[in-house]
């Protein structure tokens, strides 16, 4: 193989020339693994008890390596990649980021979700944040088992209403077991 490239390129002047000849031959094999590089940051998912610091210096590594082989990832591309990879626990985080429309290049960010990390854990694993829960939902389950605890007393009342009929005089014939109101 060495003896069939020599022959290709013996009539070229400069490196230049040869490494851009093997480049159009061999450049496949770059463009595969700037793909497998962009690949592995977005399947990129942090680890449940991983510390915020090793999961973006992993995802950094994987940034240096799509450069290598020729892609370009703009940091505030590679910051919205980075807050896609990170555990819910972070949500308020991100949240924090894009409302406040925050700029930070990936030390910087890296700092603050270590900071942030470091809330979380000194409250236990809970962060300040507000979660949005449908009330009337609740609501209609206490109204609903309100009326099922009204309809069976009212249920238990005709009961005893009918029983206190069956046993009383009526007022209209004077017989027994019924009201006037079932007299004929």
């Amino acid at each position: 193989m060495a003896n069939v490239l020599q022959q290709q390129h013996q009539g070229m002047r400069t490196t230049a020339d040869i490494m851009a000849s093997i480049q159009a031959m061999f450049g496949e094999t770059s463009t595969r693994a700037q793909f497998d590089a962009v690949k592995a940051i977005m399947n990129s998912r942090m680890k449940v008890r991983m510390p915020v610091r090793d999961h973006l210096l992993r995802i950094m590594a994987h940034f240096n390596e799509a450069e290598i082989h020729g892609s370009s990832i703009d940091q505030q591309t590679q910051v919205g990649m980075i807050l896609e990879t990170l555990l819910d626990s972070f949500i308020p985080f991100k949240t924090n980021y894009v409302l406040n429309k925050m700029n930070f290049n990936l030390t910087a960010l890296m700092t603050e979700l270590q900071t942030f990390e470091g809330t979380i854990k000194s409250k236990g694993g809970e962060a300040n944040m507000v979660v949005a829960t449908s009330s009337s939902s609740k609501k209609k389950k206490k109204i609903s088992d309100k009326r099922k605890a009204s309809m069976k007393a009212k249920k238990k009342a005709i009961k005893t209403e009918n029983k206190v009929a069956n046993s009383g005089k009526c007022f209209d014939c004077c017989k027994e077991e019924h009201w006037k109101r079932n007299c004929k």
